[in-house]
């Protein structure tokens, strides 16, 4: 069954108005919807952390893979429509290489997930942070969310997997599954439950027909599938995506 996460909150819509009795020169109202959904300031209030996928670009997408990237965007134009938040994108730097190198990668990456943390962590100190990540990069989410220190967990405000090959059926977090059911596990069998103080902030995302996040029981050969490569970086797909991302957010009262 399809589990689908409840809006907890109203959008209230705000109308400003001038009774002048002589025409006023024109000015400028600045509101949540004519923010960029995505800003450049170093210091913005909410820290995506993302993680690109295997073999994907260090260099676009702001070095989180298309998947991220619009699904944090969507996101960000979700929370604008109640908040002036700021949201900036910052990709986990590590070496998203498939083949024997992969396990070393995903540690190389969980260690330099948790670096990025601290060391904004200090910088920011008003700052609040995100994990997201998809594919090989959902798994170095997944890792990190076990290293937390219960500091960084109290700033981390959403921790999301699309894809994670780490996936667990049983962790009791929350899940979106778009369409239909997904009863197998990731790929590399089902990963260590989120730990319980971050799970309210916890969602993983997967798709019926992805082998990568939802093993089939006679396994899978042949080359990864077009619904792993191709269906979360879709426009339709990436807008549920950052939806559901923003009702943690809401859920959390961020």
């Amino acid at each position: 069954m399809i589990r689908r996460l409840v809006a907890c909150g109203a959008l209230v819509l705000l109308a400003a108005c001038s009774a002048s009795p002589t025409p006023a020169a024109p000015t400028a109202t600045v509101t949540p919807k004519d923010q960029p959904a995505l800003t450049s300031e170093k210091c913005a209030d909410l820290i995506v952390l993302g993680a690109r996928g295997s073999d994907q670009s260090a260099t676009k997408n702001f070095g989180s893979g298309t998947e991220v990237r619009r699904s944090v965007t969507a996101m960000a134009q979700k929370l604008h429509q109640r908040s002036d938040t700021t949201v900036r994108l910052v990709g986990i730097p590590y070496p998203a290489a498939s083949g024997p190198a992969y396990t070393a990668n995903v540690l190389t990456g969980v260690a330099s997930a948790r670096k990025l943390l601290t060391s904004l962590g200090k910088q920011c100190r008003s700052s609040r942070f995100a994990l997201v990540g998809f594919s090989q990069g959902a798994q170095i989410v997944h890792g990190t969310a076990l290293e937390l220190t219960p500091r960084q967990i109290e700033r981390v405000v959403l921790v999301a997997m699309i894809s994670d090959p780490r996936r667990n059926p049983d962790d009791k977090i929350a899940y979106w599954l778009y369409d239909e059911s997904t009863p197998g596990p990731g790929k590399l069998g089902a990963g260590t439950p989120i730990p319980k103080a971050l799970r309210p902030k916890a969602i993983t995302f997967c798709a019926r027909t992805d082998e990568i996040c939802n093993w089939p029981p006679g396994g899978y050969s042949g080359h990864l599938s077009d619904t792993h490569r191709h269906f979360y970086e879709t426009p339709e797909h990436a807008a549920q995506t950052g939806e559901q991302l923003d009702e943690i957010l809401r859920a959390n009262d961020f």
